[in-house]
């Protein structure tokens, strides 16, 4: 059975908050039966609807497009010469007026240049959402998810054959616990060219040898590597990652720790007023890394050619342009609208 757009609207509104089955029927005027059909139709659209049995009722909550499972898992082999390269990136936080389109056009098209065809994107893609209320409200100047959403499908570096791969982080994930929407989710739907992870983490397999793709949602600490470090200390000795891909850390810092290459991906943002306040260093730049394994699939290197950027353009989200490069290998800068 397919119900109205508007009943459905109309019973994942009510149910933004807990309600039970009874006072569900009495809203919507439907029956238990019909209100269960209406939620298997529901789930079957990639929505998620909590349900859980109470003392004398059952109860329902509308999680949006927010998921419950492990960790996802990814898979990449490498190419005849047992290498798998790509550019590693975090924090570009498009939608913010600390944006830096023009760097972040500059990485791929270096990376293009280059040969690579892959991008990992180690979470905060977009700058999130502030309460009107809030002390930052004013540093974004795309407030809304689907306005958000919409700029980063409209602006996100566009490279024939280049493939961006990523995972949300904290930013990202205002749009889940305000609007229940996953922003990953809706920004894959509408470009073939990027590939949603997951949110906030992703398992990724090089042929035998496991990357582990994070976001951080912790503070920052007064030692650079301090957080990585407490990651990797969490790790069960049969747990530990191959690699460690960390976003979120606004920090560039390569080095091994309990047998784990770690590579810390720093930004491609300006410092925000809220990085300022808070007295956080933030490093912009990229990695362009290149994974080689051996004949068994397993570990051999791991060789990160880091490209910081020093000089941050003012005023870049007035008039920066999105870059479309295509297959003739002349790039262009489409003009924003």
């Amino acid at each position: 059975m397919v119900y109205d757009t508007e009943v459905i609207n109309k019973f994942l509104n009510f149910i933004r908050k807990e309600k039970s089955l009874k006072s569900i029927c009495n809203e919507m005027q439907m029956t238990p039966f019909e209100i269960m059909g209406l939620v298997s139709y529901i789930k079957s659209c990639g929505l998620n609807i909590a349900i859980k049995n109470g003392h004398a009722d059952i109860f329902m909550v509308s999680m949006g497009d927010m998921e419950f499972h492990e960790r996802n898992t990814f898979n990449f082999s490498t190419d005849d010469n047992n290498e798998f390269k790509f550019i590693a990136i975090a924090d570009t936080r498009l939608g913010s007026k600390s944006q830096q389109l023009s760097i972040l056009n500059d990485i791929y098209q270096k990376g293009h240049d280059m040969g690579f065809n892959k991008a990992i994107l180690c979470g905060n893609i977009s700058a999130g959402l502030y309460p009107l209320t809030d002390i930052y409200s004013e540093t974004n100047f795309v407030d809304d998810t689907q306005g958000q959403i919409q700029y980063i499908v409209d602006n996100y570096p566009s490279v024939d054959g280049m493939t961006t791969y990523f995972i949300t982080g904290k930013t990202d994930d205002k749009h889940l616990k305000q609007e229940k929407i996953s922003i990953g989710k809706r920004i894959a739907q509408q470009r073939e060219d990027m590939v949603f992870l997951g949110e906030d983490s992703c398992d990724v397999m090089i042929d035998k040898t496991l990357m582990q793709i994070l976001s951080c949602k912790l503070n920052k600490t007064y030692t650079a590597s301090y957080r990585t470090q407490q990651q990797i200390d969490s790790y069960r000795s049969e747990d530990k990652p191959d690699i460690l891909l960390y976003g979120g850390l606004l920090q560039m810092e390569k080095f091994t720790y309990r047998n784990v290459k770690t590579i810390s991906v720093p930004s491609v943002c300006a410092t925000t007023k809220e990085m300022n306040e808070k007295r956080y260093a933030n490093t912009i730049g990229a990695w362009y890394v290149t994974v080689k394994t051996n004949n068994r699939g397993k570990l051999e290197s791991v060789n990160a050619l880091g490209s910081p950027y020093y000089v941050t353009v003012k005023n870049d989200y007035l008039s920066a342009k999105p870059l479309v490069i295509k297959d003739d290998d002349q790039a262009v800068l489409k003009r924003t609208k």
